[in-house]
């Protein structure tokens, strides 16, 4: 499934919790997250994943289909219940919006809320002035090969930050690391590097595990 919508809300959160916190910050985004796809229908994806090395530090992302489906959700039940149960346990909370240039994930519904073995990245690009349609035409059509051919390659949200062309977010979830393995060793990967090498000025993946990672499949 591939939500072409412009009008999407795509958002990161980098949030640091108070150590030996971690449960309870899990046990209140299940609640939100969990319940937000179920009941509400604007809501695209919401996944949460934290540093491997570093329980306190962690990732949210969430798509909804447009600002009214965001403000539909914080104005809902559960996320105001999220809200209570996670006073006094996050101490930092960054958010980034995104322009979504390609979202899409399996048409199975991803339902995961407890521990797994999925291969979540978060890879941060820097382009080169002056490349963006041409990446964002190449990095498209790579992802939507992964996600067409590949069942392994479960979600796939990539955008530029909000105001900032040359500077792209892309969140990615694979069955396991192998599969993330066989994905970057597969022609079509290995064209795409090829074909945006020079437009890239930098490029970092941090690997996070993940802990929530729901989804609307093809509903």
């Amino acid at each position: 499934m591939t939500n072409i919508n412009s009008d999407a809300i795509f958002k990161m959160h980098q949030i640091e919790i108070k150590p030996d916190t971690n449960d309870e910050y899990l046990n209140a985004n299940r609640g939100d997250m969990i319940t937000a796809v179920a009941i509400e229908d604007g809501t695209f994806g919401m996944y949460a994943s934290h540093d491997p090395q570093d329980l306190t530090k962690n990732y949210i992302f969430e798509v909804f289909d447009d600002q009214e489906a965001y403000e539909a959700h914080k104005n809902s039940a559960q996320y105001h219940q999220f809200r209570q149960e996670i006073d006094g346990i996050i101490t930092s909370d960054k958010e980034t919006y995104m322009e979504p240039q390609f979202m899409a994930h399996q048409n199975v519904a991803l339902n995961i809320s407890t521990p797994n073995d999925l291969w979540v990245n978060v890879v941060r690009i820097k382009l080169k002035d002056g490349h963006f349609d041409d990446y964002k035409e190449a990095v498209s059509k790579q992802l939507q090969t992964a996600i067409d051919t590949d069942d392994s390659f479960l979600a796939i949200y990539a955008g530029n930050i909000k105001g900032t062309p040359n500077d792209w977010i892309v969140y990615e979830v694979f069955q396991s690391e192998e599969d993330y393995r066989n994905h970057t060793a597969g022609q079509y990967y290995k064209d795409y590097v090829e074909k945006t090498k020079d437009w890239i000025e930098e490029k970092h993946i941090s690997q996070s595990i993940g802990d929530i990672l729901v989804n609307q499949g093809n509903n």
